[in-house]
């Protein structure tokens, strides 16, 4: 075997090495989520819908206080379809869809929905919140979380994460990170179409005695 292609041999070895220690590598790390307030870049990751033991199941009930100090209890929201949002000041991606939650607030309230938006970071976050939440002219109730409504919803590795609870008190949706806003509307609509409201029966009264023309 001539020189020229001894060297040509051990070059191509050499490479096909360094290809297979990359893959190899590769292959082996575990894939994580970046956690949210990590930076600007983890604004732009996306999570869809996740598995999560409270799916099907009653809602966890807190209590918890707004800003104003009001003692406020998801039982107070019975009959309401809710989207339970944990966040923080920090964090980027909290920030992108505080808006979408803003417009959605507004266009399906009077379909019997709402956000309650949850602190993740009390009390540290305490002479910031509500600051922020003016800032960002949040429309919907913000909470002051604890650790006990935090342990009972799983919270929170990573943010944002949201649970989207039927007017029944079940859990049927749960996300964690940054999705899409219109994935934000269709997992509402869903919610508000997979529960009804129940029908005033001031108006099933009525109408059963008006006599037919």
């Amino acid at each position: 075997m001539s020189r020229r292609v001894l060297v040509l041999v051990i070059v191509f070895a050499g490479f096909a090495l360094v290809v297979w220690s990359g893959y190899q590598n590769r292959r082996m790390q575990p894939s994580v989520p970046t956690p949210a307030g990590a930076g600007e870049s983890s604004a732009t990751q996306q999570t869809d819908a996740v598995t999560s033991p409270l799916l099907g199941k009653r809602a966890p009930d807190f209590a918890l206080r707004d800003l104003a100090g009001h003692r406020v209890s998801l039982a107070d929201y019975r009959g309401k379809a809710v989207l339970i949002n944990f966040w923080a000041t920090w964090c980027a991606p909290c920030q992108v869809e505080m808006p979408w939650f803003i417009t959605l607030q507004q266009k399906y309230a009077s379909q019997g929905f709402t956000v309650l938006g949850i602190d993740k970071d009390y009390p540290e976050d305490l002479p910031k919140v509500a600051g922020f939440a003016k800032k960002m002219n949040l429309n919907y109730p913000v909470l002051y979380g604890n650790q006990t409504t935090y342990s009972a919803y799983g919270c929170c590795d990573y943010l944002p994460m949201s649970y989207y609870v039927d007017r029944a008190g079940t859990v049927r949706i749960a996300t964690v990170g940054l999705g899409e806003r219109d994935t934000v509307e269709t997992y509402i609509r869903r919610l508000l179409q997979a529960s009804p409201p129940p029908p005033d029966t001031r108006i099933t009264a009525s109408t059963a005695t008006t006599p037919p023309h």
